[in-house]
């Protein structure tokens, strides 16, 4: 959901009780999940019937990120008819509650407190998020967002998390949430395979009673989610004869063609920055509005030059003082997904989003 969502590693089972119903029953919806990277997009002409909008996280310098789209997601998802939720991505180094109150401050009182909307908070630590919990803290944000609203918060993590992080973590002050699961069967995964597969793994996972959403993959730039059962699971809602849940079918499966993108040319290094002890160039055009950690640009593969793109002799950066640097980017950069106008490289051997129009893509 964020720059490299971690993925499933398919070993051997952990050591828990089996204490999680799998699912027998077929989904009645297939969702997607959104944030500024793939913009505002039609779900039913994608094959979805349902989305989760990304909200805002604790992210960033001051922990108080906002999906400058979140607006315009959740108005296109009103106007095609189709259910919404929104997420919000749970930084470890800021407060739960203060977290929870921006949370609740992005929403605004009407979407934050209809239970037909169903918020999660979604909890990660990735090798680049700097994320380190100690394990109160959804419970935390859970309890805070509650007493704000009234409103149960589900909860988004991947297997991992979800059982335990290797003893780590043990979940049971939040087994009554819904639980919204990540993973995958491989990676880059556009194809639903069926539940044979997925239920032996759910019933690895303890605490939680079931899984109500499936992750199953994130290929082509577009999250894929299957949602169990009535939207009600999530939120209440009641669905009558004359206001049935919608039914489609999975999104049709497109075998990924391995493809390379190579840039044109010299561009203006417009700022240096240090994340997570890591230093990062940026450009203002490659990046997509509003420029964050997603559009970083390690600093291992970029060659500084002159306004020409000749190489200079000295590769040591500035530091942001005021003259004018460039660069190249001299390689090619293999291409993990495509949304819009923008493409996600890895660059570095990190995910990059920027604007497509940069490169030549193969």
């Amino acid at each position: 959901m964020n720059k490299n969502l971690s993925k499933v590693v398919l070993v051997a089972a952990f050591l828990f009780g089996a204490t999680l119903l799998p699912m027998t029953t077929h989904a009645d919806s297939f969702v997607t999940d959104v944030s500024s990277h793939q913009g505002v997009i039609n779900y039913k002409a994608n094959g979805f019937n349902g989305t989760i909008i990304k909200a805002g996280g604790g992210e960033g310098t001051s922990g108080n990120y906002i999906n400058p789209y979140v607006r315009a997601q959740s108005v296109e998802a009103e106007r095609e008819g189709i259910q919404h939720g929104y997420y919000y991505y749970l930084g470890s180094q800021f407060s739960p509650e203060q977290q929870a109150r921006q949370f609740y401050n992005i929403l605004g009182t009407e979407d934050a407190r209809n239970k037909d909307i169903p918020v999660f908070v979604d909890v990660e630590e990735n090798a680049w998020d700097g994320n380190y919990f100690r394990g109160d803290e959804p419970k935390r944000f859970m309890d805070e967002f509650y007493r704000l609203t009234g409103k149960k918060v589900n909860v988004y993590m991947n297997f991992q998390m979800a059982t335990g992080m290797n003893g780590r973590f043990e979940w049971s002050d939040i087994k009554d949430a819904k639980l919204w699961l990540a993973m995958y069967p491989s990676a880059n995964n556009t194809q639903y395979y069926g539940q044979d597969w997925a239920n032996q793994k759910f019933a690895q996972i303890p605490w939680f009673k079931t899984v109500d959403m499936w992750q199953y993959g994130d290929g082509g730039g577009l999250d894929r989610n299957i949602q169990y059962g009535d939207w009600s699971n999530l939120t209440g809602h009641k669905y009558t004869s004359s206001n049935p849940v919608p039914k489609t079918t999975p999104p049709a499966h497109k075998k990924a063609k391995k493809q390379t993108a190579q840039f044109k040319g010299a561009y203006v290094l417009d700022k240096w920055v240090k994340y997570n002890g890591k230093w990062y160039a940026t450009n203002s055009d490659f990046s997509i509005p509003v420029e964050d950690y997603n559009n970083y640009i390690p600093i291992k593969p970029v060659t500084l030059t002159d306004r020409y793109g000749r190489k200079l002799k000295n590769q040591n950066g500035l530091g942001n003082n005021g003259v004018m640097e460039y660069f190249t980017l001299n390689g090619k950069y293999k291409v993990l997904a495509k949304s819009g106008q923008n493409v996600k490289l890895e660059i570095g051997g990190e995910p990059v989003w920027l604007r497509a129009k940069y490169v030549t893509i193969k």
